[in-house]
């Protein structure tokens, strides 16, 4: 009995976790999700894609708790708000708009149904560029391209989720600058409100100005939050397989009533943790550990590889495209990593120093 409530919680410092891995399992969920989208359009109807709909949910809503444990972790440990800043801009923007670049200079121009002036002339091709990057409309879409698809309007599908990191670091990095995200029991107390908006969304819902983004803002934002607390009471919060038993109880007790959302999130927040946590032996842990992290290329790739697969085969089912897209995302994740991501992070210190140089000011 003890050993199934001991604490499995690790540190980050050591690196001892297996969140890397865990990011791109939750990110290949996401791309099967979609290899079915693509072919059948919304909703999703069957018994399967319902459930793989289902699974899709849990796993959007464990990258915004794993993100909310570490960016908590990265303000406490290091709470330098420009290196924060540049971090954060740093991790998302270069590849980002790479990808913006491929879909509007490369793939938009060899698969519209357009002639080449028009497709150029067009006032969505103009905007495109500008309403995906300022997230705006990260749906956006070029014109009479990917038609093949019943869902082709969206030039990349995955990237909506990418607004409510934004706001999430936004917000948190905001707090810290004031001084109201420093210390342990204030990150508790901004995860208890998030939890409670969550509720009270479940309760009242809200209709009027930006209801959509209110509406996932108050789904996303208490995961990020509770990932965030988790982290402040890493030492009295422990991490073993008896208590996620119990707190995957709890949720599915609660299921059906305003707080299950909530409580759902928080088994879920235990169950990755722990898992993330988990002492894996061997070779395979350290593969796990030290895996190269495509989770972002592979997030933010997959859908135009697949709407182009779907294009030059429209008649593709759900598996073999998965198979295609998988594939095709993994090796362009790792191409990103390797000639985009790493080296724009590898950037930080020299733009950190060149930031904090005093300027040499013009004699009057």
């Amino acid at each position: 009995m003890r050993a199934i409530f001991h604490s499995g919680h690790g540190r980050l410092e050591n690196k001892s976790n297996t969140f890397t891995a865990m990011r791109i399992v939750f990110a290949i969920i996401v791309v099967y999700a979609h290899a079915i989208l693509i072919p059948m359009g919304l909703p999703y109807h069957g018994v399967w894609p319902e459930f793989v709909d289902a699974t899709v949910q849990l796993a959007l809503d464990g990258f915004f708790i794993l993100s909310g444990y570490m960016i908590t972790a990265s303000l406490l440990n290091r709470p330098d708000m420009l290196s924060f800043t540049l971090s954060r801009v740093l991790r998302i923007f270069p590849g980002l708009i790479a990808v913006v670049l491929l879909m509007w200079l490369v793939i938009g121009p060899l698969f519209t149904e357009l002639p080449l002036g028009q497709y150029w002339s067009h006032a969505q091709t103009l905007q495109f560029p500008l309403m995906v990057l300022s997230q705006a409309d990260p749906l956006a879409g070029l014109p009479e391209v990917f038609n093949a698809s019943p869902i082709g309007r969206a030039m990349d599908g995955a990237l909506w989720t990418i607004r409510y990191e934004l706001l999430a670091y936004l917000g948190v990095g905001l707090l810290a600058a004031v001084g109201l995200y420093r210390h342990r029991s204030l990150i508790l107390v901004w995860a208890g409100l998030a939890a409670v908006c969550g509720v009270l969304y479940e309760m009242f819902g809200y209709s009027g100005i930006g209801e959509g983004t209110i509406g996932t803002m108050a789904r996303f934002g208490p995961a990020f939050m509770i990932g965030a607390g988790f982290y402040a009471a890493r030492d009295q919060i422990p991490l073993s397989s008896g208590y996620v038993g119990l707190a995957l109880l709890a949720a599915f007790a609660s299921q059906g009533t305003a707080m299950g959302p909530v409580m759902l999130q928080i088994a879920l927040a235990w169950l990755y943790l722990w898992v993330g946590f988990l002492d894996v032996p061997g070779r395979v842990g350290k593969a796990l550990r030290e895996v190269e992290d495509v989770s972002y290329g592979v997030y933010i790739l997959h859908w135009p590889l697949g709407m182009m697969a779907f294009a030059l085969m429209p008649g593709l089912d759900a598996n073999t495209l998965f198979a295609i897209m998988l594939v095709s995302a993994i090796a362009a994740g790792w191409v990103m990593r390797v000639t985009v991501e790493k080296p724009a992070l590898a950037m930080k210190p020299h733009l950190l120093n060149w930031m904090r140089q005093p300027r040499m000011v013009a004699a009057e």
